[in-house]
């Protein structure tokens, strides 16, 4: 027999009488590498962002830089329409629809869509920002200047001293100088130099001292 068969029948024998040793230690292998695995697979989540609870966003850490501004808070907020007294001085007639009032050029009740400012200065001021919509004249609303606004406003300044030089279309600013008062209202004519100012809303004339300031323009 040669010494190569007779170390392998050695070795043989060796293992039949060792082999549950052997198995102890393979299973104890086994577990530890297990293990191993287990803790790398933890410390690599560890470093990746976690959720809150019911959020999809990931929670910041204390190094990390915060989140972009929404855009909206740059935008500027809208300033709400708002209308003054077309007119430094004082009122004359007020706004009457249903009731009639008397009518001194016309020596007769009528109703009155409007309320007259009159003035020392004669001054006519635009009530609110707004778009140029007409200009022109005719005998019973003299020389006018009619001025869209938003939100369905329109406002008529009637009784002016001339012809207004605006162009039809063009912005117009509160408080821009648009005229003088005059007595050019035909039906209103008596009254004396007074400006005619009517209120509308989407068609309907309403009543202005709902809406105008009461300071002075």
């Amino acid at each position: 027999m040669s010494k190569f068969s007779v170390a392998m029948k050695r070795f043989g024998g060796f293992m039949k009488r060792n082999a549950f040793y052997f198995l102890i230690v393979l299973c104890i292998a086994s577990v530890a590498t297990v293990i191993a695995l287990a803790v790398t697979h933890n410390q690599g989540a560890a470093d990746q962002p976690t959720l809150s609870v019911g959020d999809d966003e990931p929670t910041l850490k204390p190094d990390d830089p915060l989140p972009p501004a929404d855009k909206d808070d740059d935008v500027p907020q809208k300033q709400p329409l708002s209308f003054k007294l077309p007119a430094n001085g004082s009122m004359q007639y007020e706004y009457s629809v249903d009731e009639v009032v008397w009518n001194e050029t016309y020596e007769e009740y009528a109703h009155h869509f409007g309320v007259d400012f009159v003035s020392e200065d004669l001054n006519v001021y635009a009530a609110a920002d707004g778009t140029v919509a007409e200009t022109g004249y005719n005998e019973l609303d003299g020389y006018y200047i009619v001025i869209n606004h938003e939100e369905g406003y329109q406002t008529k300044y009637m009784s002016l001293e001339q012809k207004s030089t605006l162009t039809v279309g063009s912005a117009i600013k509160q408080g821009t100088l648009i005229g003088k008062m005059s007595n050019s209202q035909g039906d209103e004519e008596l009254v004396g130099a007074h400006l005619h100012f009517e209120l509308w809303k989407n068609g309907e004339c309403v009543n202005p001292l709902t809406v105008l300031a009461t300071e002075d323009k």
